[in-house]
């Protein structure tokens, strides 16, 4: 299997009904989101605009530390965009369910004007009910949606 079918194939699992998280999707709008699939060198990393979220398949030799730092250097070049990390090697739950793709090392950017407009309306559901208090502090950290106390 290919990447990108490897990818696709997440892309698809993590936009599965889940009972486990309340009817919830682990990504309620990845199976709707626009996005595009990009192989390259973590430092030639470039976000393109028209779409909800650009995933980029970086190298496999990278560990979350290293990708961690690209996040927090992509997020400061780029104030327009928010970067996320997802590590083959390091594995991420909601309530007990996988939402990393498990193989390879990905940093997905998304605008920080969509992204926000997607965690406005989650947060008016259960879904981040769902979630632990450290995975909402990584993953929400810049924005006060919800009520993490």
């Amino acid at each position: 299997m290919s990447k990108k079918e490897y990818i696709l194939n997440w892309i698809h699992k993590i936009s599965e009904i889940r009972p486990e998280l309340g009817g919830f999707a682990v990504c309620p709008y990845a199976k709707s989101a626009s996005y595009e699939i990009i192989d390259t060198d973590v430092k030639e990393i470039r976000p393109v605009d028209g779409y909800d979220v650009i995933i980029f398949v970086v190298e496999d030799d990278l560990c979350l530390e290293e990708i961690q730092k690209w996040v927090e250097f992509y997020n400061f070049k780029c104030p327009l965009w928010r970067f996320f990390e997802d590590c083959g090697s390091y594995d991420t739950y909601i309530n007990g369910i996988q939402t990393n793709n498990g193989k390879y090392n990905l940093i997905l950017a998304q605008p920080i004007d969509k992204l926000r407009k997607f965690r406005e309306k989650l947060a008016k559901t259960s879904y981040y009910s769902y979630w632990d208090d450290e995975y909402l502090k990584e993953i929400l950290e810049d924005y006060k949606l919800i009520d993490l106390g």
